[in-house]
């Protein structure tokens, strides 16, 4: 299947009633991680990551009550008792859902430059060199962003995630974005969606395709057992 991915703003959360709606339906183990966080915000995030994994499983066929979440051994969650591989990414006030039968990865990232000293310190020398020529072209924080993003959606459908140092593999940018990378056999692809909304979210895939266009999720819309996806601009690759 091509690997869907849900997208979602977190700030309908800040509504008790959403909140509440959607926490209930989550399992144990997650309340207890949603409890454990300190500040609204972060339990926000992770009540809105849960609610669009259970959406993208309902969507599927899937029934989120029955299928438990294990630790795979590189630390990445899986769907014990599923064929669906699925990645959750949270910043700021924004969640994503990648869903697929094949290992996927996403990232979701708000526009910002962190700074040619944090790309020279963990980018590819050759990912730094383009960044640097942006920069010095006048260019927008967005070339940093795409990079973080596929970077970081690369590194998670490895299942390796933060262990796999960022410098240790190349992000070609081009009609087909492709990985130089010596971590394992396979082919990865990539797909660059661009909500416009002062974000940015990348997904890759061991192998498969993806659906052009995030599936727009309204949380409100989740509390109340309703499911109306809009679509968003996106960028082929």
């Amino acid at each position: 299947m091509k690997a869907r991915t849900y997208y979602a703003d977190t700030r309908p959360l800040e509504e008790p009633s959403v909140y509440s709606a959607l926490y209930r339906r989550m399992p144990a183990r997650r309340k207890e991680k949603a409890d454990r966080f300190l500040f609204p915000k972060d339990r926000r995030l992770c009540v809105g990551a849960w609610a669009l994994l259970r959406r993208a499983l309902e969507d599927l066929g899937e029934d989120p009550d029955e299928i438990v979440i294990e630790a795979g051994s590189g630390g990445k969650p899986f769907l014990e008792g599923s064929w669906v591989s699925f990645n959750l990414s949270h910043s700021e006030e924004r969640v994503a859902c990648s869903v697929s039968d094949t290992d996927v990865g996403c990232d979701v990232e708000p526009v910002i430059y962190a700074g040619l000293d944090m790309a020279k310190a963990f980018f590819h020398g050759s990912e730094y060199d383009d960044i640097a020529a942006a920069q010095s072209a006048g260019g927008t924080p967005e070339l940093f962003c795409r990079y973080w993003t596929l970077k970081e959606s690369f590194m998670k459908a490895t299942g390796l995630g933060m262990s796999l140092p960022l410098d240790s593999f190349r992000i070609d940018l081009g009609d087909q974005i492709r990985v130089d990378q010596r971590v394992d056999g396979r082919e990865y692809r990539f797909k660059e969606y661009d909500p416009s909304d002062g974000y940015r979210c990348a997904v890759c895939s061991a192998g498969g395709g993806f659906e052009p266009s995030l599936r727009l999720t309204d949380l409100s819309d989740l509390a109340r057992n309703r499911t109306i996806y809009r679509t968003t601009a996106m960028r082929s690759t």
